[in-house]
């Protein structure tokens, strides 16, 4: 069993009764009538600061009743323990209701980690003898020794390293990536903060210390779980986005023959002689696709008329994935001469 993090803890509550302050309920004492929280006022909490993140995977509150000589109904009735970053927005832990022991001990089916911890009681459920007032002998919150991700590094086809968000820390257990189209499979490579920890990606164990993943256009889930010798296992999720395409399909422009066009082929130079203007009329791979045509930095529609000016034009079509982020730049560098 791990130690006690709420023993001496920074602890605060909603209200107390003089001079059965909250501090009196993480001070390891239970033999002491007065060593105990006392709120006459419910709903009520108990907060502790933990001034770290930590692994809690078991909790024991201890009532009054058969401690220090009080009766056994005075024991909590109902009560949650609830788990927070920051200390304002709170999730439910676990939570008891038609509690009959004094030492109710709850083992978590998961580990949580937080650095604030809260002790809620309701209106409804104070002491067994008095509904209305909450006492509480000493509040135990059992640190759990976890095997987390040390790191993990997504990479695309080429090798390039995809950025998480957020970036990645062993505690935050959820996060997204983007790679480009042309990434139909990435490679996911997590390491354990300890080497006998089993790691699988997908349900499949790694190979060479890497996992790879084949990718559809859209959102795709990857599922990353460390297990311990213990058995305790942490689950990370990563949603990574491959781009839909941005590539040309064709382009048509009035004036010319464009030889030998290819969607992985970015600069063309062509020549003119006393043409006055062109129209570009570009089709991309994927009908959805954004499709931008500049001269200059003027912006011209499908099919518009773009004036040609004497020496280089240089027209530019951006193709933006619809899906995504990828895009693709495409230069015709026209030539115009009289």
């Amino acid at each position: 069993m791990g130690i006690n993090l709420a023993f001496n803890a920074d602890i605060t509550a909603s209200s107390y009764v003089d001079p059965y302050e909250p501090g009196r309920a993480v001070n390891g004492i239970v033999d002491d009538p007065t060593s105990r929280w006392l709120c006459a006022a419910l709903p009520g909490w108990l907060c502790l600061d933990l001034k770290r993140s930590c692994w809690v995977g078991q909790w024991t509150l201890k009532s009054m009743g058969k401690q220090a000589g009080w009766p056994a109904d005075y024991c909590m009735t109902s009560f949650r323990l609830e788990s927070s970053s920051d200390g304002t927005n709170w999730t439910v832990v676990d939570s008891v209701a038609g509690n009959n022991d004094n030492i109710c001990t709850r083992a978590l089916q998961s580990p949580v980690c937080a650095r604030y911890f809260r002790l809620y009681v309701p209106g409804d459920g104070g002491l067994q003898a008095n509904r209305s007032a909450a006492s509480v002998m000493e509040l135990e919150l059992i640190e759990t020794e976890m095997v987390v991700l040390a790191s993990l590094e997504i990479k695309d086809k080429e090798g390039h390293e995809a950025a998480l968000s957020p970036a990645f820390a062993p505690d935050g257990l959820t996060y997204t990536a983007n790679v480009g189209y042309d990434s139909d499979c990435i490679t996911v490579l997590p390491i354990a903060s300890v080497s006998t920890a089993v790691i699988t990606v997908n349900g499949q164990e790694l190979i060479d210390g890497k996992a790879s993943v084949e990718l559809n256009t859209g959102s795709n889930s990857v599922e990353i779980k460390v297990t311990s010798e213990g058995g305790y296992t942490m689950t990370y999720q990563v949603a990574v986005t491959r781009a839909s395409s941005p590539y040309l399909d064709s382009v048509i422009m009035t004036g010319f023959r464009i030889p030998g066009f290819s969607k992985t082929t970015y600069s063309y130079n062509l020549t003119a002689r006393n043409l006055a203007s062109t129209k570009v009329t570009p089709s991309a791979e994927d009908p959805e696709s954004a499709v931008v045509i500049t001269l200059n930095g003027v912006s011209y529609n499908s099919g518009q008329a773009i004036p040609l000016c004497d020496g280089l034009n240089s027209i530019n079509i951006v193709v933006t994935s619809k899906i995504g982020v990828d895009s693709r730049t495409y230069i015709f560098n026209i030539n115009k001469t009289t």
